[in-house]
């Protein structure tokens, strides 16, 4: 590996870019990369503001949407396994499921099913018990479903369908058979499923979120910087950063967003998956190679496969994920070329995918990138 900056001067580097960061108002994160050895991590800022809590490497950050790599790589786990044909019609499952004969297993997880969205719709209840059905239901209740097979559309009902088709086949909860078939072979053990299985909540770092009272006329469509989560009744208006910890209750992600870890476990993940450690290379291109163009407003994410994007990162086309749940962000990336993986959390958030919390971890990875690998 050529132009690596040291080990001391590249954790200096990167302990001062993270502190920027926090003064550009963040509250919290964490970060970890690895180029060959063990994650290297690093943190700073709060994981509790109210009790003064600092981030240490072992605290677990909901990572939203990059729960999706995790469950797509559980899915195609058990067609490696002969479980299940990925090009098999959903029907088998989903008999009474509008178009489920022309939608394929594979369409759940690589944004082309067509399904109908529930994210932008689902009640912001912290008490409510959600249960994967109930997702789909309100999918089909709000929003438009389309022809399968048609361009990429980012897409959470389908994943939703993943985890219930892992349980059937599997006959474990979801996240039991995300830790029999993906989390225990690779080693993690600070990765959980907490809509389906116990977790360290103690662990936890607190979620904060932003959300400003809207300027008059602004646009209420998402790409425009409309708030993507019914927040009313929630978390009021305000220009404070508001504990938005529970407001989004596990059981509402499930299989599209649910998961918590750390980033030094997300880089083994990915690590582990283009290794050929988790799936051989067949079912490793289900993932990572049957790209389509896609074009996600707010986004780096250029390129889809199944459970895994292509985004662009200092000029360098990067495989991954990243997500976005109330009061928390996160990204995991992987560089085959420069052999780099790395991983970044955040404890704040919003609603608004333009604003600096939602979006300001971004360039934080591009420079954490550049420091890396001293370019």
């Amino acid at each position: 590996m050529r132009n690596i900056a040291s080990e001391t001067t590249a954790m200096k580097d990167l302990t001062s870019l993270l502190k920027t960061y926090l003064t550009d108002g963040a509250v919290g994160a964490s970060l970890a990369y690895s180029t060959g050895a063990a994650p290297t991590a690093v943190t700073a800022g709060l994981a509790d503001r109210e009790h003064g809590v600092a981030v240490s490497p072992d605290r677990l950050f909901k990572i939203g949407s990059c729960t999706k790599t995790f469950v797509a790589a559980a899915l195609v786990k058990l067609a490696q396994d002969g479980k299940l044909d990925l090009g098999a019609p959903i029907s088998g499952w989903f008999p009474d499921l509008p178009g489920a004969g022309d939608i394929s297993v594979r369409q759940l997880i690589n944004h082309r099913s067509g399904l109908p969205e529930f994210e932008y719709y689902i009640p912001m209840d912290p008490s409510r018990q959600w249960t994967p059905q109930q997702l789909v239901d309100i999918a089909f209740a709000s929003d438009k479903q389309k022809a399968p097979g048609g361009p990429a559309v980012y897409n959470n009902t389908g994943y939703v369908l993943a985890g219930m088709v892992i349980e059937a086949v599997s006959g474990q909860s979801l996240g039991g058979y995300v830790r029999s078939a993906v989390l225990q072979p690779l080693g993690l053990e600070n990765t959980w499923s907490p809509a389906t299985e116990a977790f360290p909540e103690k662990s936890m770092v607190r979620g904060y979120y932003h959300r400003p009272p809207p300027a008059a006329n602004a646009p209420t469509d998402i790409a425009s910087g409309g708030e993507m989560w019914r927040m009313d009744g929630v978390l009021p208006y305000s220009d404070e950063l508001q504990d938005s910890s529970d407001s989004f209750p596990f059981g509402a992600a499930y299989g599209c967003g649910d998961m918590v870890s750390t980033p030094s476990d997300m880089v083994a993940f990915m690590r582990g998956l283009f290794s050929g450690r988790l799936l051989s290379p067949p079912f490793l291109a289900e993932m990572f190679e049957h790209r389509v163009p896609a074009s996600f407003p707010g986004t780096r994410m250029r390129e889809t496969g199944a459970g895994m994007f292509q985004s662009a990162y200092v000029d360098r086309a990067f495989y991954g994920h990243q997500g976005s749940i109330p009061g928390y962000v996160a990204v995991m990336l992987h560089d085959p070329s420069s052999g780099l993986t790395i991983a970044m959390t955040s404890n704040v958030g919003s609603g608004n995918r333009l604003s600096f919390q939602a979006s300001g971890l971004h360039p934080v990875v591009d420079k954490a990138i550049g420091i890396i690998l001293g370019s």
